[in-house]
């Protein structure tokens, strides 16, 4: 990687040689550590049920592009649809009174569950795509509150709620969720916290989702980046005196 390049040319040359200031080299330094930035579609790598609602569905459904038309990226996934539900791609909740009824008010279970990215990212969107048969259903998840871990799901000190109108249903498309603002993680915590019941006469006893994923970007400095940096640093100060 390029910052790697930096670090070492650093390490074989001298002030005099450089004839530039300590800052100016600290700055280039960080500049190249974010030249790579890239802005990307994100699938979790893992879900965790953390609050252990019952499962009609299973969740491993929303992360593994089960269900999708096709291989979805931040280019196109716009133009991807998913299947109507099944148990092999959508997750969806057990009707906790069966007979019909708001999942909410018949006293479901929260449904919260800890997404596990493959890296680090500075995330701005939630995309997923709904819980359907065909046509819109009133068990879609429409509305999340969003937790955020940079230590691996052992704190989240940060948090934003995003949502659907009533009646928005995405049915087989995907939705776009802008965050409010740029959230760094590792792990997000999602709580599935309504559906679509009133919108439509079916569902809204269960809540579901058909996939579910974020917009980000990777250009975090891992720990052992901003090491480099810091080093450069001290051998700067070092050589200078």
């Amino acid at each position: 990687p390029l910052h790697y390049k930096v670090f070492a040319q650093l390490k074989r040359t001298t002030l005099s040689q450089m004839n530039i200031p300590l800052k100016s080299t600290l700055l280039f330094c960080a500049t190249a550590m974010l030249a790579s930035a890239t802005v990307v579609l994100v699938t979790p790598t893992s879900e965790t049920n953390v609050s252990g609602v019952s499962e009609f569905f299973n969740a491993n459904n929303m992360v593994d592009n089960s269900g999708l038309s096709g291989a979805a990226t931040l280019a196109n996934y716009a133009t991807i649809t998913h299947a109507g539900a099944s148990g092999t791609t959508a997750w969806t909740t057990i009707d906790p009174a069966p007979g019909g009824g708001d999942y909410y008010a018949d006293g479901g279970t929260a449904a919260i569950f800890d997404m596990t990215l493959e890296a680090t990212y500075a995330l701005t969107d939630l995309v997923f795509w709904g819980y359907h048969f065909g046509n819109a259903n009133g068990n879609e998840a429409r509305e999340f509150s969003l937790s955020f871990s940079t230590d691996g799901g052992t704190t989240f000190p940060t948090s934003t709620t995003v949502s659907l109108d009533l009646g928005s249903h995405t049915v087989g498309n995907a939705a776009t969720l802008n965050l409010g603002g740029t959230f760094s993680a590792d792990t997000v915590r999602v709580n599935f916290t309504d559906n679509q019941f009133g919108a439509l006469a079916a569902g809204g006893d269960r809540i579901g989702v058909g996939e579910l994923k974020f917009i980000g970007d990777d250009a975090i400095p891992e720990p052992s980046s901003a090491l480099l940096l810091g080093l450069a640093g001290l051998s700067l100060f070092r050589r200078r005196r």
